[in-house]
């Protein structure tokens, strides 16, 4: 661990010091330890527990200045040099990054979307770079303590291991109180939580500060518009990072046992959210004209509620201190009026000068300071009034904002699980497929199994959509409507592998025949197109376990969009080379039976009202609505009806 502070001259002997009274700009504290030393494992070729090739992963979370705003390209941007020059230190290890940051958007806003953003889908984090300190300018330092004391323990809580860098960027209005020998306000706040949780942090501020006093560049050569750097801006915040790192590296060098961050039972901030998260809009009760799952204008949502109605409203219930909204302001946007727990309405302001032209996510606090013990309620609604440049009255809420807990009923109260997948269908528009008369050529066994019993053990293989095809619990609707047979599942998944992987190594036995199964199911969206390695698994089961039939089937969800793509036909090619034209004639020739999810499931998408964002849970995956999709469709075809 890194416990020596590096003086600020010997790291930058170019620059003329900044005033003595400062504090040095590297604050090494307790250092990346974990991250190095992964990053050195994995540049050996080491291997983890499991037998998998080691992969580091960082992640950057913050305003636009990190989303690499003002660079001429985005791989000119710090965020990109520092990547870049991480893989160049450690050139075999496979660096993984997440661009987490959010333009316009401070400290507070982040600890409600950080375990979206990053816990959800970057689970291990190996390394977070938390960038706030410009884009919390106006906050009061209560807020700013308490958000960025929750960012750090909401990290801590889920993965001690997570190594935590703060870097503070410049703007313009920072500069005075470098000259006088100060740190700004906001970089002095979060220094306070980086000393208290052994953070490292390097201020890149202080250090651009530095060279426009010595009069190596202006204000304007560093950031035309005092805050969002130039390439030469976000080049000397590489180079102001790269000694600290050297050191960090070297440090690292002998193998360890990953260092188990420590969360200081005393917490800095009276309001500290480490409580914070993002509520699904859907959830609360609304009254008035809505339109649940709407397409969103901006990447931050896969979906929106979206209302223009005035004086349509949406009851917040929860048991917390702070609320707030995530939503989408743009050139239509109107304002709201708020009523906390029974008050009077007040005017919530929502539109934004600056959106005249153009969409962006956008965050506000409805109330902070409540009493946590306590229930509250807040009702907001669409305001009569226009904004006076306004194209519209819209608000588009994405999530709703609660550092707690929200207190809403159970949807499905006392429900049994198939009780409860029929409740999610019977919400949702019916999925309306009708298989092929002939889909039992290749699978007779399996629907003699079905219809007879005693029993039909499954085996799913692929990929995180067949994963989510086996979340469906389609297994409930067969037991329902094949009362004589006991049907067994068996998910045997891996994320975003095919039969490209499965067939190396006897990795058959392991992930199928182990498992026993009358029926194997292979599936997903990580085939790569490889229906040869499909084959070679197919065989490779059937050498050693002739009786088991097997199901091919195509894929669904992930990044295409049936609604866009003008390839996208419901039914499979009869000709060509496309994959799911190829698998179908695979099937045919290896005698397996098959499934074309992409054409049902596409149509399904097309004729929704909903945007394909309702029923995703990420950019790729179903969520529970999805699932139903998946597993309404695989039942139809295994005769259990939708």
């Amino acid at each position: 661990m890194i416990r020596r502070i590096l003086p600020l001259a010997a790291l930058f002997a170019t620059a003329l010091p900044v005033p003595a009274a400062l504090p040095d700009a590297v604050q090494p504290r307790g250092g990346l330890p974990n991250f190095f030393r992964k990053m050195a494992a994995a540049d050996r070729g080491d291997r983890d527990a499991k037998g998998e090739a080691i992969t580091p992963r960082i992640v950057y979370f913050g305003g636009s200045i990190t989303a690499g705003a003002g660079a001429s390209k985005p791989d000119l941007c710090y965020r990109a040099l520092l990547t870049k020059h991480l893989r160049s230190i450690h050139p075999k290890a496979p660096l993984l990054e997440s661009n987490a940051a959010l333009g316009g958007t401070g400290s507070w806003l982040g600890a409600f979307r950080l375990r979206r953003d990053i816990h959800d889908h970057w689970l291990p984090t190996d390394l977070v770079v938390v960038e706030f300190a410009v884009n919390d300018g106006d906050a009061p330092e209560p807020r700013v303590l308490g958000a960025m004391e929750g960012i750090v323990r909401q990290l801590r809580a889920r993965h001690a291991p997570t190594d935590i860098l703060f870097v503070y960027t410049l703007a313009k209005d920072h500069l005075d109180a470098f000259r006088k020998g100060e740190l700004p306000d906001r970089v002095r706040w979060h220094e306070r939580v980086a000393a208290h949780y052994d953070i490292p942090s390097v201020n890149l501020a202080q250090v651009a500060a530095a060279k426009i006093f010595a009069g190596e560049l202006t204000i304007d050569d560093f950031a035309t518009d005092g805050v969002h750097p130039t390439d030469r801006g976000h080049a000397l915040y590489l180079e102001a990072l790269k000694p600290f790192l050297a050191q960090c590296k070297a440090a690292a060098e002998a193998p360890a046992e990953p260092v188990q961050h420590p969360t200081p039972a005393a917490k800095l901030a009276p309001r500290c959210l480490d409580a914070a998260k993002l509520v699904p809009y859907e959830i609360f009760p609304r009254e008035g004209a809505w339109r649940p799952g709407s397409d969103s204008p901006v990447d931050a949502f896969l979906h929106v509620l979206a209302g223009e109605t005035p004086g349509a409203t949406v009851t917040l219930a929860f048991k917390g201190d702070s609320a707030g909204y995530y939503d989408v302001i743009g050139p239509d946007t109107g304002d709201l009026e708020v009523s906390i727990d029974g008050g009077e309405w007040k005017k919530k302001g929502n539109w934004d000068v600056f959106c005249k032209d153009t969409y962006r996510a956008h965050g506000r606090i409805l109330a902070e300071g409540l009493d946590p013990e306590q229930k509250h309620e807040i009702k907001i609604r669409i305001a009569e009034a226009q904004p006076k440049e306004s194209r519209g009255r819209c608000f588009r809420p994405g999530f709703f904002l609660i550092n707690g807990e929200a207190a809403i009923p159970d949807p499905y109260p006392g429900m049994g699980p198939l009780a409860r997948i029929d409740a999610v269908y019977a919400a949702m528009e019916p999925v309306k497929f009708e298989p092929a008369a002939d889909r039992w050529a290749n699978l007779e066994k399996t629907r003699k199994r079905l219809a007879e019993g005693p029993s039909l053990r499954i085996v799913m293989l692929g990929d995180s959509i067949v994963n989510d095809t086996s979340s469906s619990k389609y297994e409930l609707l067969l037991g329902r409507a094949y009362p004589k047979c006991k049907v067994e599942k068996v998910t045997s998944v891996r994320g975003s592998t095919g039969c490209w992987w499965y067939k190396d190594e006897n990795r058959v036995e392991a992930w199928v025949l182990r498992h026993q199964p009358d029926l194997l199911m292979i599936g997903g969206i990580s085939q790569r197109d490889d229906v040869d390695s499909i084959r070679e698994v197919v065989r490779q089961v059937r050498a050693k376990a002739p009786e088991t039939e097997v199901l091919l089937m195509t894929g669904a969800f992930g990044r295409a969009d049936p609604r866009k793509d003008a390839d996208w036909t419901p039914e499979v090619p009869a000709e060509g080379t496309g994959y799911r034209t190829r698998l179908k004639t695979l099937a045919a020739v290896e005698r397996c039976g098959f499934l074309d999810m992409t054409g049902p499931w596409g149509t399904y998408i097309r004729a929704s009202q909903y945007g394909m964002g309702w029923f995703k849970r990420d950019p790729i995956h179903a969520n529970e609505r999805g699932f139903q999709i998946l597993g309404r469709i695989l039942a139809a075809f295994l005769g259990a009806g939708p």
